[in-house]
């Protein structure tokens, strides 16, 4: 079928699910398809579905939303297609999935759990998430001291340490490692505390670690500063939580030297994108959907892993090995951001994952 016109409907809740519909309409406004974004809120109504004309629905979220973004548009007569994730374990919804002629996902780290979990195999079809490089880019030397400024801690009539005065570690290049997520645990924190607590100690570095105010993530970060305590680095150890705009968070990126996250979990892993984008070289495990996203030894280094509580964790060995190896080589650092950053345009821009979904739905529906 011809598409020309797509609903996108994103489920309730999940900020990074906003995002991953803001980026989409980007890319299929530029490669000139017509769409509207709207949330399922308690206020949406389905006429609007219908008032836009729309050929597909497209449903972004998990999978638990299927009433939301398929049931929903589905009783008005409209082909519905669910772009969903998962990186635990589907138990519900399955049938109803399976009678479906299309489900897309971002990584082929979903696909797998989708099939194990009874999805059929022959229905489902990665598109990554896309990720847009005239934002996510890196910032001017004016803009990034101006941002250090704001989020520092400096008084000229004491003598504060190093590690509050962001300003004073970039004039002095100390590299900064940056690790975000809601949880920093889930993102591979504890292992990369694990691994910085084995480097030598002369070797300088800053961890910089955002997490999203909640009291999980909050209790978990608790965990983290004490094992940091534990091997002696917890000076070395800087936490922001809050909820914080784009531009704040394409800020942040550009402060770090490194972004570091061996994940847990991971159904795409959004942010090893923007660092990227942002010319940063990328730490992470040949595990979750994050070894989709990263070159090795081109983008970004990987390590192995061991499965802890039926969870990936990353090799602490191997990853203080990968870690001490970029912290001190400046060079290397700086080749692979700068392969990073085309690398990431050519995958995963706006209009290359608007492209690539269009050819799906008119091959597939």
């Amino acid at each position: 079928m011809k598409v020309q016109r797509i609903f996108i409907l994103v489920q309730k809740e999940g900020y990074s699910f906003i995002n991953q519909a803001t980026a989409l309409s980007l890319g299929l406004s530029q490669i000139g398809v017509l769409n509207k974004v709207a949330t399922c809120s308690d206020k949406f109504n389905p006429r609007e579905i219908l008032e836009f004309n729309a050929d597909i629905v497209l449903g972004i979220g998990s999978w638990h939303s299927y009433k939301d973004f398929v049931a929903t548009p589905q009783k008005i007569g409209v082909k519905a297609v669910p772009w969903i994730v998962s990186d635990d374990e589907i138990t519900a919804f399955v049938n109803e999935y399976n009678q479906l002629k299309l489900i897309l996902t971002t990584s082929q780290h979903c696909q797998k759990i989708f099939i194990r979990d009874g999805l059929n195999p022959e229905i489902i079809h990665i598109l990554p998430e896309a990720v847009d490089p005239n934002f996510w880019k890196k910032i001017s030397k004016s803009e990034l001291n101006s941002f250090l400024k704001l989020i520092s801690i400096s008084n000229q009539n004491l003598d504060l340490p190093y590690f509050f005065d962001l300003n004073k570690i970039k004039q002095e290049k100390v590299p900064i490692l940056f690790t975000t997520g809601g949880d920093a645990t889930s993102k591979g924190a504890q292992e990369v505390i694990a691994a910085l607590g084995k480097i030598d100690k002369e070797i300088p570095w800053l961890y910089l670690i955002k997490i999203w105010p909640s009291a999980n993530s909050f209790n978990q970060s608790i965990q983290e500063l004490n094992l940091a305590k534990k091997l002696g680095i917890l000076k070395r150890i800087r936490y922001l939580a809050g909820e914080f705009s784009a531009t704040f968070m394409r800020n942040l990126m550009n402060c770090c030297d490194i972004y570091v996250a061996p994940s847990r979990t991971e159904g795409f892993g959004l942010p090893l994108v923007e660092a990227q984008l942002c010319e940063k070289p990328v730490v992470t495990t040949k595990a979750t959907a994050t070894q989709e996203i990263v070159k090795e030894n081109q983008t970004g280094l990987m390590v192995n892993y061991k499965i802890i509580d039926n969870q990936p964790r990353a090799d602490i060995e191997e990853l203080a090995l990968a870690l001490k190896r970029l912290l001190t080589n400046q060079k290397l650092r700086e080749e692979l951001g700068g392969k990073a950053r085309s690398f990431a345009i050519d995958n995963f821009s706006p209009p290359v994952i608007a492209s690539k979904l269009i050819q799906i739905l008119e091959k597939k529906l």
